[in-house]
């Protein structure tokens, strides 16, 4: 099947949709093409009993500005993340139950952690958001894993490895695979470490009412015959009056400009005529996403709430290191949303499903009692192993990655731009950053057409 349009755009998560929601708002014509049954990409909401699931991306920040202009497009609503009453710490076969941001620690290995998280600050706020490769101090830092920065700057063993959960929870990946820089990075881009681990006033403040997929649905909806699904792209060829982008199904897309918004590591196998410059190729090679897998365990109602808990909880010695309330404020259902990152999700995700979900379970019921180990449904997903995402929330930077090859990030090959939420510079690896990212994308259509 043949089709001619103005902008041919690979992908229909937040970065791909929202290019095509700017672009034909500005008249331009469309075609997106993707490769799952859905849209949404790593968000994923399925609807349970009159309630919603999210199984990939799902909080909002205050000041994430791109998302919340969207949201108010569409008119729908946000819920607050219960943050209300008192945090779980697991560690050392104990649990403890703490206030604020830090747990009760001793004091060394509070001073161990307050002053790694000042010093990770201070550093990220002298990394420029717009060309990090290119600024002297961040290629030191680039030269250098996360991993061997806390191992020689954070002497307390429990703040190295809370530090070093903290790396794991927002890269996905163990902290010895991660540069450095990328992690200093992502802390610029939220403007602080504490926004990027907060609950209330940070990136886990709210969720949406409808679930993270609902916006992308209802862009999908106004997209019509142009979305194509179940459609993945596997060429793009560059001809003097535009590109041709063939997909399977025998489909076949010439347009002026194409985007490309998918991960870098599904990008890096699609198959360029000409081929792409060799550094942006081998960015594209050397971006690999993380593991992360998520569990829901999903009750009556929020029963831990009743006994003064908020659901947040942090895991020093589980494989389950973080927890959050994914519950509506009224608390019916109630919803534990359980994390594993890296190697950690690898573990859980080699068990058997029966194996996992009593580990889960039995975890679970450490923290919250006897009661969270009996719920109404369980479920879980492993993004690594979900063929079109290949792995969860974003890609990464290996150490010397992005100060060799950074400048091929974002820059245009011909026609041919590029989207995703690894492309944004702030709310980088978010909802928010993807939206940002198509948006980008679709300017520079716009001033190149």
């Amino acid at each position: 099947m043949e089709h001619e349009t103005d902008v041919c755009i690979v992908g229909a998560g937040y970065a791909g949709l929202t290019a095509a929601r700017r672009l034909t708002g500005v008249g331009k014509s469309v075609i997106v093409l993707e490769a799952r049954d859905r849209v949404g990409g790593r968000v994923w909401t399925q609807s349970y009993d009159g309630f919603r699931l999210d199984f990939g991306g799902t909080f909002l920040g205050p000041d994430q500005d791109a998302v919340r202009k969207l949201v108010s497009e569409f008119g729908l609503e946000t819920f607050p993340t219960n943050y209300e009453g008192e945090k779980v710490m697991a560690i050392d076969g104990a649990t403890r139950r703490y206030g604020g941001l830090i747990p009760k620690l001793s004091v060394g290995a509070i001073g161990s952690l307050g002053v790694g998280m000042a010093r990770l600050d201070a550093m990220a706020k002298k990394v420029p958001l717009d060309a990090p490769w290119a600024d002297p101090r961040s290629r030191r830092w680039d030269q250098q894993s996360a991993g061997a920065w806390l191992n020689r700057h954070a002497h307390v063993p429990v703040g190295r490895q809370l530090l070093g959960a903290t790396v794991r929870g927002v890269m996905c990946c163990d902290p010895s695979e991660v540069s450095l820089l990328h992690f200093l990075y992502l802390i610029r881009s939220a403007n602080g470490l504490s926004n990027l681990l907060s609950t209330k006033g940070g990136y886990q403040q709210d969720q949406l009412v409808g679930g993270a997929q609902s916006m992308a649905n209802a862009i999908a909806e106004d997209l019509g015959p142009s979305l194509l699904l179940q459609t993945p792209a596997r060429s793009i060829t560059r001809e003097d009056a535009g590109v041709r982008v063939t997909a399977d199904g025998d489909v076949s897309v010439r347009a002026g400009h194409v985007i490309v918004a998918i991960p870098p590591s599904l990008a890096a196998q699609l198959h360029f005529d000409p081929p792409l410059p060799t550094e942006k190729a081998q960015l594209l090679d050397r971006m690999p996403a993380g593991s992360v897998l998520k569990m829901l365990a999903v009750y009556d109602d929020a029963f831990w709430r009743a006994d003064g808990l908020a659901g947040e909880t942090v895991g020093a010695d589980s494989p389950i290191e973080m927890t959050l309330d994914g519950s509506p404020p009224s608390g019916r259902p109630g919803i534990i949303m359980g994390f594993a990152f890296g190697p950690y999700a690898r573990q859980l995700g080699a068990l058997s499903d029966d194996e996992r979900r009593t580990t889960v379970l039995a975890e679970y019921a450490r923290r919250f009692g006897p009661r969270a180990s009996n719920p109404a449904d369980y479920f879980d997903h492993e993004w690594a192993n979900e063929p079109w995402s290949r792995g969860g929330m974003m890609s990464r930077w290996a150490p010397g990655t992005i100060t060799q090859f950074g400048a091929a990030l974002r820059t245009p090959v011909g026609r041919i731009h590029w989207a995703g939420t690894e492309t944004a510079t702030v709310s980088h690896g978010t909802i928010d950053g993807a939206i940002r990212s198509g948006e980008r994308a679709a300017l520079e259509v716009v001033e190149t057409s």
